[in-house]
């Protein structure tokens, strides 16, 4: 079983109108849709903008569907002036740059439990993600995501959160799916498409390029899953 979560329903619909038979669920609030993609079971899920939004999500998708591995896909903002809007981000890791108990002794970013700053992804579907990428004429960036809730749209935070942990993008979920997966022992992988630059232009970039990136999204993972 494949797992996939968006924050919003723009970022997997396409992906859910892939779907065989789809059947729904829903459990707090949250709609799950249960099918075949190219023959491979898969759920699907919207979880809403958030960290806590996106871990409830992944814990019960976990939960209720025992995945082997989950995706996480949609949008982000570009920390990097050579990662443009419209390009293809692969995550080699995933972290929350609003974490803070550095007056405790601390790293910033420092997740208690799993004792790390920087939650690796599973290189294997990572691995698969940049194939597919590739294969669609597409030159993926790799790097570091960075979570938070905040929406970014400033260039003094957009420097502190690159500056500090060398991430590469920044959005509102991965980080934290992925420490429920890591959690839970499950693998972990996160493809973004840029929407905007993180900064004060960040809002208007947002709406005129999410549709954009959620095409891109789609046609990345209707071709990774042939090779699951």
């Amino acid at each position: 079983m494949i797992g996939i979560i968006g924050a919003m329903q723009i970022e997997v619909e396409s992906i859910i109108e892939l779907m065989q038979a789809a059947e729904i669920e829903a459990f707090a609030h949250i709609k799950f849709y249960k099918g075949k993609i190219n023959e491979s079971n898969c759920v699907v899920s919207v979880c809403a903008p958030g960290k806590v939004n996106a871990a409830v999500c992944a814990q019960l998708m976990i939960t209720k569907y025992n995945p082997e591995v989950i995706i996480n896909v949609g949008v982000a903002g570009s920390l990097e002036a050579d990662i443009r809007i419209g390009d293809v981000v692969v995550a080699d890791s995933v972290m929350q740059h609003d974490v803070d108990t550095t007056a405790v002794g601390d790293e910033r970013g420092f997740i208690s439990g799993l004792g790390l700053v920087k939650i690796p992804c599973e290189k294997d579907v990572t691995e698969k993600i940049k194939s597919a990428t590739a294969q669609l004429n597409e030159h993926p960036h790799v790097g570091c995501v960075a979570t938070g809730d905040q929406f970014i749209s400033n260039k003094e935070k957009l420097r502190d959160i690159k500056n500090t942990f060398k991430a590469v993008a920044c959005e509102m979920e991965s980080g934290s799916i992925g420490q429920v997966c890591a959690m839970n022992s499950v693998k972990f992988a996160a493809l973004k498409v840029i929407s905007d630059n993180a900064d004060e232009g960040s809002c208007m970039d947002y709406e005129k390029f999410k549709i954009l990136a959620a095409q891109k999204i789609s046609k990345i993972i209707a071709k990774a899953i042939f090779s699951f």
